[in-house]
């Protein structure tokens, strides 16, 4: 199936400073071109919900974003969204739920729903207040994906569910392409990234320390390892991210020239830098 080629979300400079002084978003740009799966991998606190949020327009910010080329609010009859904090039908049932999704969207297939809701094996009459987090995860993917729209932003979509239901909303996630959709999903989770996403964001402490895909990376970044004293002598040397840790130092260098001199250096370990490497040292990296 050929893709059409048209960006369907462009975030320029977005940044958040909340009333308390936290900085939760510092100045991140984010592209999501059509029939892509982009995901934000980061840790919690990292500002993933906060850059749903604000692309939502539920929270005020500073910067540009738009969807499908106009602002948010003129396009909201083309995005379904699976929010983190899940609370929204907390004093509804399944049935009262999916009654008033069908009368107040016109995108809404009420089948489609009903299919999803027997397949995550949802009590119908149980108020979703008293649901287990898998339990209103599910629901809430239900309610989402029976929704046809062109863009699903999706906050932590397998957030307590078993394994064999995690990789079947995966599956649902690539389907949605195939259809012609676009997702926008956060996650904290490598695997899944690794299995659905054509290009990520790996976003902490409120920045995008990279963006790509996953063989991008591999081809741009190389991880070398030394011990503490050798990295000290290596002062002039500038690397992507440092972890200083009790017996080596962990270095990420995007540098071919460094790549080189490092690379003929006694006592210095070279590895390809794949996506678990890189991230586990941005997030522990001192410079960060």
């Amino acid at each position: 199936m050929e893709r059409e080629q048209s960006l369907i979300l462009e975030v320029n400079n977005l940044k958040k400073i909340y009333r308390n002084g936290v900085e939760a978003v510092k100045g991140i740009d984010i592209h999501l071109d059509s029939q892509e799966v982009c995901a934000l991998l980061g840790p919690n606190g990292a500002g993933k919900t906060t850059t749903l949020k604000s692309i939502l327009d539920l929270v005020n910010y500073e910067g540009e974003i738009k969807v499908f080329d106009k602002p948010v609010r003129e396009v909201k009859d083309r995005i379904s969204f699976v929010p983190e904090e899940k609370l929204f039908y907390e004093n509804m049932d399944v049935n009262q739920s999916l009654k008033i999704l069908n009368k107040i969207l016109t995108n809404f297939d009420i089948a489609r729903a009903e299919e999803l809701v027997d397949y995550f094996d949802l009590p119908r009459n149980k108020k979703i207040s008293g649901f287990s987090n898998g339990m209103k995860t599910s629901a809430y993917l239900s309610f989402a994906f029976a929704q046809n729209v062109d863009l699903y932003i999706l906050d932590e979509p397998t957030w307590g569910l078993d394994p064999i239901k995690r990789d079947d909303v995966l599956e649902m996630i690539r389907q949605l392409v195939i259809e012609g959709k676009s997702v926008l999903y956060t996650s904290h989770i490598i695997p899944e990234v690794q299995k659905i996403a054509e290009r990520m964001y790996i976003m902490h402490k409120g920045k995008i320390h990279y963006s790509g895909s996953i063989d991008e990376l591999k081809e741009n970044y190389r991880v070398f390892y030394m011990s503490r004293d050798l990295y000290e002598k290596l002062s002039d040397e500038t690397f992507y991210a440092v972890v200083n840790e009790k017996e080596r130092v962990s270095a990420i260098s995007d540098d071919q020239e460094q790549w080189n001199k490092l690379t003929v250096m006694n006592n210095i370990e070279k590895d390809t830098c794949d996506l678990e490497k890189f991230f586990q040292i941005i997030i522990r990296s001192e410079q960060n």
